[in-house]
């Protein structure tokens, strides 16, 4: 994933970039700090009008607990406009349900939906529209579930004309979306969708391409299998074409919710954290009391992010706290089409770096002989290129090490058979060795030809290479969350053995630098072209309550 702007620049004052965090229909997300310390996520938008940065405005001034909190607009010295939101320290809730296929559980699910529930019902009590609910939008940070990406929302009272674009995710999009309908019901539509999502793990709607999708939420009836029983109608009722038939408010959808899970065992708020949340679920009238909004304590996360009391109570031993974590390894290069343009990118970019790092050598040996250093540049590109096959062509299950060194020793091997072929194109090095023999012996049921003096080099260019592939955990420096883009360590370990496997070298034809300096070179230049996400800052300490 390429970002316009890098670590440590300073597209807007008063903030350093530290890492991009993600990319949308609307700009690009960066992870930055200001100048005082404060840890901010900064949004670059692109192409919004002002009827856009006006909705904008109007989300500046919006506080909820469940909310990303919005702190400022500002425009840079080329006229982009940023959002200066918080910077939310957790997952999303696409990666918990993509971790759990077959739904999360229903106490959780319930649990969730409520606290989103209170958020976008103090939206739409606030006149707006979020437009693009989702669970890649959604964040869970210590408990507590944020909705994100409101601040391109719509303002209720925008009419038709006033709709620049279409905006959504296909998956979540309401039918009337299409005639440029943005009312509240598009986001009760979109949370039904996630409803559906978070009980079983699938979307009601799917399809070979977007068209499908759309046709679908115009036309097909929603796929409720495995979605539990007291659900179904909440579900059929926000998903219905009708934007008149689904639920008015997002108050009356999360009461629904509630009466479909009467067990969910209800336990009291904390003392202090009742003040911080007002009635935002249903601002009551003279005519409405109170009591009739959804309970609090089934709409609260249940950690709180405000000062807690010094005792505060247990949750509840029935609802799960932490996900149970699945023992395969989670792909963190995004999708199939996300990491295989990721290595194409990387593939394309090695002959570059590859020819950059052959010029110290040349100047150092004082090579002029182009046969030479062409050679030299093949083998290290070779070894380049083998080893971003290898370490991001495939999806291996976690620890399976011996899996992934007999993948490189293969490739190495490949590798050996290479150079022992360029040996005889390039250099006459065949015509020079230790037997002047000129007997040719047949292999492989006659297919192959090969002088008698020659089997040596091919046993030795291909033992040598598939063994320092095999000996080490390659793989590593080319993962997108290593610690660092770069590391002086593999080039180390590369030459290291090197050193230890040259006795497999044949010696009598080629000069071991043709055996090292392809590795080092290679270790290079995998990791300058390999993607990298840099680490995120550690999890602040908790604070520990003292008693008297």
């Amino acid at each position: 994933m390429r970002f316009t702007y890098r670590t440590g620049e300073r597209p807007l004052a008063g903030y350093t970039v530290k890492r991009g965090v993600g990319k949308g229909g609307f700009g690009e997300v960066y992870f930055a700090v200001s100048d005082s310390g404060k840890e901010v996520a900064l949004k670059l938008l692109r192409g919004g009008s002002d009827v856009e940065m006006r909705g904008v405005a109007n989300c500046l001034n919006l506080k909820h607990p469940n909310l990303v909190h919005i702190y400022d607009l500002k425009e840079d010295s080329h006229g982009d406009k940023w959002l200066v939101m918080e910077y939310v320290l957790g997952e999303s809730m696409a990666q918990v349900i993509d971790r759990h296929p077959n739904g999360l559980p229903v106490n959780l699910a319930v649990e969730w939906f409520q606290s989103l529930a209170r958020a976008v019902a103090y939206l739409h009590d606030h006149g707006v529209v979020h437009r693009d609910l989702k669970p890649a939008n959604i964040f869970l940070e210590h408990g507590s579930l944020k909705v994100g990406d409101y601040g391109l929302c719509k303002a209720m009272s925008l009419t038709n004309k006033q709709q620049t674009r279409t905006v959504g995710t296909v998956h979540f999009m309401a039918p009337e979306i299409s005639s440029g309908n943005y009312t509240k019901s598009i986001d009760i539509y979109a949370c039904g969708v996630m409803l559906h999502e978070m009980l079983t793990g699938k979307l009601p709607f799917d399809g070979e391409s977007d068209g499908e999708i759309l046709m679908k939420h115009l036309t097909a009836t929603p796929d409720l299998t495995g979605v539990p029983e007291p659900f179904k109608a909440v579900i059929l009722k926000a998903l219905d074409k009708n934007p008149q038939k689904r639920y008015a408010t997002m108050t009356e959808m999360a009461k629904a919710v509630d009466a479909a899970y009467p067990t969910q065992p209800v336990t009291p708020a904390p003392p202090m954290a009742k003040s911080v949340h007002p009635e935002l679920i249903a601002p009551p009238t003279p005519a409405e009391k109170p009591p009739e909004a959804v309970p609090v304590a089934t709409l609260l996360p249940k950690a709180v992010p405000v000062a807690q009391p010094i005792a505060p109570p247990a949750p509840p031993k029935s609802i799960p706290l932490a996900l149970p974590i699945s023992t395969e390894t989670p792909s963190r290069g995004g999708t199939f089409r996300d990491r295989l343009t990721d290595l194409l990118g990387s593939l394309l970019q090695a002959p570059l770096v590859v020819a950059v790092g052959i010029i110290p050598w040349m100047a150092v040996t004082r090579t002029a002989d182009w046969a030479t250093i062409g050679r030299m540049g093949l083998i290290s590109l070779a070894v380049t290129w083998a080893m971003l096959l290898a370490s991001g062509g495939a999806r291996y299950k976690k620890g399976d090490t011996w899996g992934r060194r007999l993948r490189f020793a293969s490739l190495g091997l490949v590798i050996g058979l290479f150079a022992f072929w360029l040996e005889g194109w390039i250099g006459p090095s065949l015509d020079s060795g230790y037997d002047e023999s000129p007997t040719t012996n047949s292999y492989l049921f006659g297919w192959v030809n090969l002088p008698a003096r020659s089997v040596p080099m091919v046993s030795g260019y291909a033992l040598y290479f598939a063994c320092v592939f095999g000996a080490a955990r390659w793989w590593r420096m080319a993962a997108r969350d290593r610690k660092e883009r770069f590391s002086l360590f593999p080039p180390f370990v590369a030459a290291f053995w090197g050193l230890v496997l040259s006795f497999l070298w044949p010696w009598h034809s080629a000069n071991v630098e043709f055996a090292l300096i392809p590795l080092v070179l290679g270790t290079i230049a995998v990791q300058w072209v390999s993607p990298w996400v840099a680490p995120p800052p550690p999890l602040p300490k908790k604070l520990k309550w003292r008693t008297r």
